[in-house]
C-alpha cells in the first residue's frame, strides 16, 4: 500500500483549499465597501473642518511659550527704560555673567505667570493689569516685559530669550492676548452692571487704549 499521505518520500502534497467567496467571510461584495469603511458626507467634512478652524482660533487666543528667563532689572537712576535693560543685557552676556532658566511663560485667566518647564510650578505671576509694555530687541532673540510692582513699587523689566519662535512673534503674540482679555474684562464688568457701566473704562483705563502697550521711551 502507498503512504496515504503523501510522505513515503520524505516529501509533502501540498492541498489546495478553495476559498469561498468574498461575500461570504467578510460580509461585503466586490460592488459594497465593508462596514469598517465609513463614507464621510460632505456635511461632515464641513463640520470637522469648522471644528479645526476654531481650535486653530483658540491656539492664537492663548499664549504659552518655552522661553529662557535670563534677568529681571528694576528700573532706577542708570536704568530707564527696557532699551536700556537690553544694553545692560547684552553687557553682562559678554562678560559670561547670565545665569538662564528654561521657563513657560503663559498667560492664564488675568495672569502672567512664569511657571517651572518640568514641575510646572508655579515661580511668579503678575497681574495683566500690571503688564505696561513689551518690546523685542536684539537681533529679534530677546522680549521684554515691563510690569509695574507694588512692592518695593516701580517697574521691573523681565528679559526672555526666544530664538524658536523670535522675540518680535511672541511680542505681537502677547500683546494680542492682553487686548482680548481686556476686551472680555471690559464685556463681564458691562453684562454685570448694565448700562452706561458697559461705557465706562475700567480702573487705570483712559480710554485711549491699553496702557500696558504703551511703547517703553
Amino acid at each position: 500500500l502507498g503512504d496515504p499521505r503523501g510522505l513515503a518520500g520524505g516529501g509533502a502534497v501540498a492541498v489546495k483549499v478553495p476559498l469561498p467567496p468574498r461575500g461570504e467571510y467578510d460580509g461585503s461584495s466586490p460592488l459594497r465597501p465593508s462596514n469598517s469603511l465609513v463614507r464621510l458626507t460632505g456635511k461632515s467634512i464641513y463640520n470637522q473642518r469648522k471644528d479645526y478652524g476654531q481650535t486653530l482660533l483658540k491656539l492664537q487666543s492663548d499664549f504659552q511659550h518655552h522661553v529662557e528667563h535670563l534677568l529681571t532689572m528694576h528700573l532706577e537712576r542708570d536704568l530707564r527704560s527696557a532699551e536700556d535693560c537690553l544694553v545692560r543685557l547684552k553687557g553682562l552676556e559678554e562678560q559670561g555673567r547670565i545665569w538662564g532658566q528654561d521657563v513657560i511663560l503663559e498667560v492664564k485667566d488675568q495672569e502672567l505667570v512664569l511657571r517651572d518647564v518640568e514641575s510646572k510650578e508655579e515661580l511668579e505671576a503678575f497681574p495683566l493689569g500690571s503688564v505696561r509694555g513689551c518690546s523685542a530687541g536684539l537681533d529679534n532673540t530677546v522680549l521684554t516685559v515691563s510690569v509695574q510692582e507694588g512692592n518695593p513699587p516701580g517697574t521691573s523689566v523681565l528679559l526672555f530669550q526666544c530664538e524658536r519662535l523670535g522675540a518680535e512673534t511672541l511680542r505681537s503674540s502677547l500683546e494680542k492676548v492682553l487686548r482680548q482679555r481686556k476686551e472680555e474684562q471690559r464685556n463681564h464688568y458691562g453684562h454685570r452692571y448694565g448700562g452706561e457701566a458697559a461705557l465706562r473704562p475700567l480702573p487705570g483705563d483712559s480710554g485711549t487704549g491699553p496702557p500696558s502697550l504703551a511703547p517703553q521711551s
